[in-house]
């Protein structure tokens, strides 16, 4: 005769093991997150800003940019075994980003001057992450 016990240990670690996969993966919706706004910190020769993507959300996920000086945009990734992308393309903006973010805390450097004041929506492109409400907001002014 089995003891009872181990079936519930065995039940215990599995649900542990789900926890610590949940806390690694960050499994939020953006839906309900506030807005987390910033404004790029500016050098004599750029603007930079860092942006962290997590399932399914951005933090900050509203960027305040100047137009006609170059961005250096730091996307890194939040979660452990989920990749993320950030997206942003609107040419005559001067913004043209597709930031793809591996599995393992990823992460990407990317460049770009937005030339026309404006809000251009970020997102990411995997699977169906903007849908849960992986999306941002690039907020640019004169």
């Amino acid at each position: 005769m089995r003891h009872p016990s181990g079936s519930r240990s065995r039940s215990l670690a599995a649900g542990i093991a789900i926890l610590v996969l949940a806390a690694l993966t960050g499994c939020s919706s953006g839906l309900k997150k506030p807005v987390h706004e910033v404004t790029a910190v500016a050098t004599d020769s750029l603007q930079h800003v860092t942006i962290k993507v997590h399932s399914y959300w951005y933090d900050p996920n509203r960027v305040v940019l100047k137009a006609g000086k170059e961005v250096e945009l730091k996307v890194k990734n939040g979660s452990m075994i989920v990749p993320h992308n950030l997206t942003c393309f609107d040419k005559d903006a001067g913004i043209e980003v597709s930031a793809n973010v591996g599995m393992f805390w990823g992460g990407k450097t990317v460049r770009f001057t937005p030339t026309q004041p404006g809000e251009y929506e970020f997102f990411c492109h995997v699977d169906s992450h903007a849908k849960h409400g992986m999306k941002g907001t690039f907020v640019v002014v004169p």
